[in-house]
């Protein structure tokens, strides 16, 4: 069963990765670089910080925390005890994967930190702003951001799918810590 699960994972992350094209190469591949990702975390504090004032501070301390905590949860635990190979790394996927500019990782796939991070991020955002436009925007954002690592040819399908949920519920989590300890 589990390597009929797999099967299908790389069939579909092969499927997602080669729909390709210069444009996306060129924007896929600067979406996933953390310069991109420090204009996001930015808007979000401003955001923060005009939209809800009273709470702003603890709003950046908890989801800096459930950044940190789904961070090291994923490079400290889940990575190292699942240890599954990058599609980039697996020599029987070589001449099926597209990269960009021979983009690759060494660490391994399983999940996916920058899918569980910016899922965390909305998940967040969403639950404390409550600004329809604003969670539309990230989550935009979240989407294709976390598709840029099976474009790029760095994660797998699943790997981005678990990282989601997993980011969602540590975003959850993390809201509810929030309004539980500072009122």
């Amino acid at each position: 069963m589990i390597k009929f699960i797999e099967n299908i994972d790389i069939k579909i992350s092969l499927f997602l990765n080669n729909l390709h094209c210069g444009i996306l190469d060129f924007i896929m591949f600067h979406i996933t670089q953390l310069h991109c990702t420090c204009v996001v975390y930015a808007i979000i504090i401003v955001a923060f910080v005009i939209m809800n004032k009273k709470r702003c501070l603890c709003n950046i301390l908890f989801l800096t925390l459930a950044l940190i905590f789904v961070s090291v949860l994923i490079s400290a635990v889940i990575k190292p005890g699942v240890a599954r190979l990058r599609p980039c790394n697996m020599e029987e996927l070589h001449g099926m994967l597209h990269t960009v500019k021979q983009y690759a990782a060494e660490s391994f796939s399983f999940v996916s930190s920058h899918a569980a991070t910016s899922f965390a991020i909305v998940t967040f955002v969403h639950a404390s702003l409550h600004k329809k436009y604003i969670s539309i925007l990230i989550f935009v954002w979240a989407f294709v951001y976390s598709y840029s690592r099976i474009y790029l040819g760095v994660h797998f399908f699943g790997d981005v799918l678990c990282g989601a949920l997993l980011g969602i519920i540590c975003g959850k989590i993390f809201i509810k810590l929030s309004k539980v300890i500072v009122k």
